[in-house]
C-alpha cells in the first residue's frame, strides 16, 4: 500500500500462474536465484567462482570480461545474514519506490546503481587508482533505500525497535556503514556506498520526488534567492538615483532654460527619454 499516490506505470512486468510480478518481485527473485546458484558452485567448483564473478579493472577493460559490471553485484555465501537483511530491504523500501515511480524508472533506478559504480571503479583502475577485485550488491539495495527515504523522508519507520524518520535512519545508516569501511580502510566499498546514495538521492531529486532531504538544494536556493533580492535593491536605488538626477535637470531647466545644461546633463536626460519610450513600448 502506498504512502501517497501511485504512478500511473506501476503495473505488472508479467503475469506468473495468475499473480502478477512487479520489477520490485523480479529483482528480488533475481537476488534469491542468484545467491542459490553462486553458492551451490563455490560448494561443487570452488572459491574461484567468486573470482570470475568480481568486479576487477583489468578483466573488464582488457579481458572484455563485461558481466562482471553486473555480477559483482552477488552476496557471496559468506554474507548470508547481510544478505537476508538486504532482502528485506529491497522487499519493503523498493515496492514502495517502485509504486511512486512507476516500473520503468524504477528499473532505470536499479541499472544505474549497479552500472555507475562499476564502471567509475574501472576509470579508477585505469588510471591506477584501485587494483583489488570487489563484490557486494548492498550498496544498490541501500541507493533504493536512500530514494525511498528522499521520497518519504518524514515517515516513522521502526528498525532494530527503534523508530525514526526516514532520512534519519538514513543518515544513521550511512554513517555506520561509513565508519565500518573506515576502520577496516575497504576505501573502494565507501566509495561504492556513497556513490549509490548520490544516485538514489539524485535520481527521485530529478524526477521531481523529495521534500525532506534537501538541504543542499535548499541552500542553493537561499543563496540564489539573496542574490536575486541584492540585484533588486540595487535596481531600485538605481533607479531611485537616476529619478532624483532628472528631478533636478527638470528643475533646472524650469529655472534657468534647456540652454543652461552641460554635455552630461544633455546626456542623462536623452538616456532617460529613451528608456520611457522603450518602457511605453511594452
Amino acid at each position: 500500500m502506498p504512502f501517497y499516490e501511485q504512478s500511473e506505470d506501476y503495473r505488472p512486468l508479467f503475469w506468473m500462474n495468475g499473480r502478477p510480478i512487479y520489477a520490485n518481485t523480479l529483482l528480488l527473485i533475481l537476488h534469491v536465484v542468484a545467491f542459490a546458484v553462486t553458492a551451490l558452485c563455490v560448494s561443487f567448483l570452488g572459491a574461484g567462482v567468486l573470482g570470475a564473478l568480481s568486479l576487477g579493472n583489468y578483466e573488464v577493460i582488457h579481458g572484455a570480461q563485461l558481466w562482471r559490471l553486473i555480477s559483482y553485484g552477488i552476496f557471496p555465501p559468506a554474507t548470508a545474514i547481510q544478505f537476508i537483511f538486504a532482502l528485506g530491504f529491497l522487499y519493503y523500501f523498493g515496492r514502495q519506490v517502485e509504486e511512486f515511480v512507476g516500473r520503468k524508472t524504477y528499473l532505470t533506478l536499479y541499472a544505474a546503481l549497479i552500472l555507475i559504480p562499476s564502471i567509475l571503479l574501472c576509470l579508477l583502475g585505469l588510471f591506477g587508482f584501485w587494483y583489488e577485485n570487489f563484490m557486494g550488491g548492498y550498496g544498490s539495495i541501500f541507493g533504493v533505500f536512500i530514494a525511498f527515504a528522499t521520497i518519504y523522508p518524514g515517515v516513522e519507520i521502526c528498525i532494530w525497535f527503534v523508530n525514526l524518520s526516514a532520512k534519519h535512519w538514513a543518515y544513521a545508516l550511512l554513517a555506520v556503514l561509513s565508519l565500518a569501511n573506515i576502520a577496516y580502510r575497504e576505501w573502494i566499498d565507501l566509495g561504492a556506498l556513497w556513490c549509490d546514495a548520490a544516485i538514489g538521492y539524485l535520481g527521485m531529486r530529478m524526477i521531481g520526488a523529495g521534500y525532506g532531504m534537501t538541504w543542499f538544494t535548499d541552500w542553493l536556493e537561499e543563496r540564489r534567492a539573496e542574490k536575486l533580492a541584492r540585484q533588486r535593491n540595487f535596481k531600485i536605488v538605481k533607479e531611485k538615483e537616476v529619478t532624483e538626477s532628472i528631478d533636478a535637470i527638470l528643475e533646472k531647466i524650469s529655472k534657468q532654460g534647456v540652454n543652461s545644461l552641460d554635455a552630461r546633463e544633455r546626456a542623462a536626460l536623452e538616456r532617460a527619454r529613451t528608456n520611457l519610450l522603450k518602457r511605453d513600448q511594452r
